[in-house]
């Protein structure tokens, strides 16, 4: 049997709400190639692995069940899912997002298919807050020369994993750059992306095709402290790493860096706890601001609020606002 040019991977737990938005979203997709949908489950405790089965006999030969015996957490999740394909290409998306445009992926492995140079190509997204409802347009970023990819990656990833399909061949040698980090780290996305965009040029499609749901409490918006923290910095250790292995300018961490300290003062003004107070503002990156801000970016992202928020947690003033905000 021929191998499919085209293998969708699809990652869920606990979707149980959403998955069938998701996997609905690729079924209508409209495609003049041999392709195929491999999904893995990780031992959901929802309804998830029910509704797979569903769809699974009703697309027996399309659907490809990868089904976790235990909860082996989403690292190997993931590994066990993009090494199953034997295709030239590879989708991805995840249990909660969902896929748009009916053309989607006929239009990327087209221009996959005319450049050879070329190992990844993405689409712009919308964002949907499942809490208010709404969705969030997100102002794409263009990149006019290719040297400039990296360094706007390392500000802010603009690229979602779930808009984009990527040149196997690619995907499986950066797989292997950062297998440990995978294994290891929380971020698994922006690994992928920065290293991609690294090692191959990337297509930006200017159509949205994908929509990525916000979910808090989720992995990458997490509601607890810990996990927030942990989240958090893992997202700038990820792009530490990277600069580090590749030998790259550090002081292209600088964005990072601020965006990280601002974002761990801003939820010490915010906390309900001293103690938690405390615990955002110890892992503030200070070393590292030391070593690698550049002076200017420091001044544009950390602003008299932001000093004045960390003055204000450091002396309990955050703590009093909420119980004043309780008493009214």
């Amino acid at each position: 049997m021929t191998s499919p040019l085209l293998s969708v991977c699809l990652i869920t737990y606990n979707h149980e709400n959403y998955i069938k938005q998701a996997i609905d979203g690729i079924l209508m997709q409209q495609v003049d190639f041999n392709w195929e949908l491999i999904i893995a489950e990780d031992c959901s405790t929802d309804g998830t692995r029910e509704i797979l089965l569903e769809y699974k006999e009703k697309y027996p030969d399309f659907i490809k069940l990868i089904l976790q015996e235990k909860n082996v957490g989403p690292a190997k999740n993931f590994l066990d899912l993009i090494q199953t394909p034997k295709s030239k290409y590879i989708a991805y998306c995840e249990g909660d997002d969902y896929w748009t445009d009916p053309l989607k992926i006929q239009k990327q492995v087209d221009i996959l298919e005319l450049n050879e140079n070329i190992g990844l190509v993405c689409s712009k997204v919308k964002h949907y807050n499942q809490t208010s409802g709404d969705f969030i347009e997100i102002t794409p970023t263009f990149v006019k020369a290719s040297n400039d990819v990296i360094a706007l990656m390392l500000k802010s990833k603009f690229i979602s994993l779930s808009a984009s399909i990527f040149r196997a061949s690619v995907l499986f040698k950066v797989i292997d750059a950062i297998r440990v980090e995978l294994e290891t780290g929380i971020i698994g996305d922006t690994r992928i992306l920065l290293e991609t965009v690294y090692q191959s040029e990337v297509y930006f499609l200017n159509e949205v095709t994908a929509v990525y749901r916000i979910l808090e409490g989720s992995a990458s918006h997490p509601n607890e402290v810990n996990k927030y923290i942990l989240a958090i910095k893992d997202s700038y250790l990820c792009r530490k790493e990277f600069v580090v292995r590749n030998n790259l300018n550090k002081k292209w961490l600088s964005d990072s860096i601020c965006n990280t300290n601002r974002g761990l003062i801003n939820q010490a003004f915010v906390a309900k706890k001293y103690s938690d107070s405390m615990k955002f503002l110890g892992s503030i990156l200070i070393i590292d601001t030391l070593k690698y801000c550049r002076f200017n970016v420091f001044v544009k992202k950390i602003k008299l609020d932001i000093w004045m928020k960390l003055m204000l947690s450091l002396v309990g003033i955050g703590l009093l606002r909420q119980k004043l905000k309780k008493s009214n």
